[in-house]
This record gives structure tokens, C-alpha cells and sequence, in this order.
């Protein structure tokens, strides 16, 4: 008798022994759930199966197929998740895990939602612990945390996708095929958190590229490099430089306004004067990554 493992495509999960006439072979096959992409998979192999005389007769069979937790959104989309909305992802080094909000229709799928602005319903003109914690409903506006943020950049190579909307409903992003909070920080809270964004493509314009590798400055912590607060001064909280040419966590000011550059501005689309009906910001692996 032996025993051998199979791995079919990743379709459906099925343990079962085929026993041949009595006294000859066991095999043991092994398919896949959606929810447990080959990269993810372990095995314990604690299999017993017993039955009478009768050939082919199976009384009992007793095995175990691990499946790591998925570790962000790329991994649940790896694993044949197409639904967008909440899941539970679990960090390398943020084992607890916590609630994200999945994108899996945009470009591909596979995104986790760490931003989003639609209708002004939640204050995002805040403090440093909320900004590092996280604040609002995960369904609609949001901000993910600067530490959960920093948790998922941390593991590889991520993408950032920026997603835009104006009041006349015309739309445009921007994606950077490198993206990081605090990826070279020892202690990231005391650095920062830190922007490490490039590689930029879309049609919106790259409103980022001054904010690389600046830190996160909120009203009660400036990280800037003005005389100023710029938090305090644009009514937000961003990786500020002197100050801004995006202001995605500003005041949600619907359209054209008077006042300069306090709205959620992306300046190389809409300017200093236009404050965005809609944004979200998300991150995923990038696909090399995600092959590995």
C-alpha cells in the first residue's frame, strides 16, 4: 500500500481514498478551494484510511489541508475571491489582521482600499493618532491608518492606483508602479510613515511626484518643510513637502471654490481651486509579485 498526493486545478477542495483491491494501493488526492492559491498552501499530512475486505469498500479517511491567511487583497484575488467589499486580511507582521475593503473589478482586481472620499459625510480634518489608527466606515469614506497602511507595503512590491471623479461625473486616475509607507523605517511612527511612490501612468496627472518621500503631517504633528503647518493651513493631512500639489484628505468642498487649495485637490487635473466629488486610493501587489 502507499500513498501519493495529486494537486489538480484550483477549482474545489476534495480529500478522498480510492483503495484498489484489497491488499494493493491507497491514493490520496488533493484539490484546491478558490480561497487557497498554490503560494499559500500547506500541508499536514495526518492520514488514516481503513476498510473491510470488500474491495473498494472506504470506512475512513482522516487528513488536514492548511490554508494561510490571506495576507491583503492580492492574495484573496489569487484565491478566486471576485466580489468587491470587506474581508480580513492578516499582515506578516500585523498577525491580528484587521477589516479592508477589496476593489475586485478595477484593472484586474486584487485591491485593497486604504482611502476613499465621496460625500463629505466623515471629517477627515484630524489628528495624528486617527490618521496612524484609522477612522471611518469601510464601505464609504475612510481612511485605512497609517499603520495599516505601513503593515501592507511592507510586504513586497505593492502598486498604487488613485482614482478620481469630478462633479460633472468625468473621471481619471493615476498608478504608480511603486508604492510604500515607512518602508525603511526602524520605528515608522517616529519617522513619519514616510511616501515612497513612483513609476507613475494614467491621465490624471502625476500630482505626486513632489510628495515622495516626504512624511505625514497632520494639524497637531508637522513633518513639513514650510514655515507653516500645512495641515493646519490646507485643512488636511498628507505627506506634505511646502506645500501640496494633492490634498486628497482635505475639506470636501463640492466643485469650484474660492478658497485656495483646502478642498481634496489632485492640481495636475482639476487645479488648486476644485475640490474632487470623489476619490479612493488603493494598493496591491505588483503582478510579479503576486507570482511569486
Amino acid at each position: 500500500m502507499y500513498i501519493y498526493i495529486h494537486i489538480s486545478k484550483p477549482r474545489f477542495f476534495r480529500l478522498s481514498c480510492h483503495p484498489l483491491p484489497y491488499n494493493k494501493s491507497l491514493s490520496i488526492h488533493l484539490w484546491l478551494r478558490p480561497s487557497c492559491p498554490f503560494d499559500l498552501l500547506t500541508f499536514s499530512l495526518n492520514l488514516r484510511c481503513t476498510w473491510t475486505p470488500s474491495p473498494g469498500r472506504l470506512l475512513h479517511v482522516n487528513g488536514l489541508l492548511v490554508c494561510s491567511r490571506p495576507r491583503d487583497c492580492g492574495d484573496l484575488y489569487a484565491g478566486g475571491q471576485r466580489e468587491d467589499g470587506i474581508y480580513s486580511v492578516f499582515p506578516v507582521h500585523s498577525p491580528a489582521g484587521f477589516q479592508v475593503y477589496c476593489d475586485m473589478t478595477t484593472d484586474g482586481g486584487g485591491w485593497t482600499v486604504i482611502q476613499r472620499r465621496e460625500d463629505g459625510s466623515v471629517n477627515f480634518f484630524r489628528a495624528w493618532e486617527s490618521y496612524r489608527e484609522g477612522f471611518g466606515k469601510i464601505t464609504g469614506e475612510h481612511w485605512l491608518g497609517l499603520k495599516q497602511i505601513h503593515a501592507l507595503s511592507i510586504q513586497g512590491n505593492y502598486e498604487l492606483r488613485i482614482d478620481l471623479e469630478d462633479f460633472e461625473n468625468s473621471t481619471a486616475y493615476a498608478q504608480y508602479g511603486t508604492f510604500g509607507v515607512g518602508l525603511f523605517s526602524v520605528d515608522p511612527d517616529d519617522d513619519g510613515y514616510p511616501l515612497t511612490v513612483g513609476d507613475y501612468s494614467g491621465n490624471a496627472g502625476d500630482s505626486l511626484l513632489k510628495h515622495n518621500g516626504m512624511k505625514f503631517t497632520t494639524k497637531d504633528r508637522d513633518n513639513d518643510h514650510s514655515e507653516n503647518n500645512c495641515a493646519a493651513f490646507y485643512h488636511g493631512a498628507w505627506w506634505y513637502r511646502n506645500c501640496h500639489t494633492a490634498n486628497l484628505n482635505g475639506q470636501y468642498l463640492r466643485g469650484q471654490h474660492t478658497s485656495y487649495a483646502d478642498g481634496i485637490e489632485w492640481s495636475s487635473w482639476t487645479g488648486w481651486q476644485y475640490s474632487l466629488k470623489f476619490s479612493e486610493m488603493k494598493m496591491r501587489p505588483t503582478r510579479d509579485q503576486e507570482n511569486k
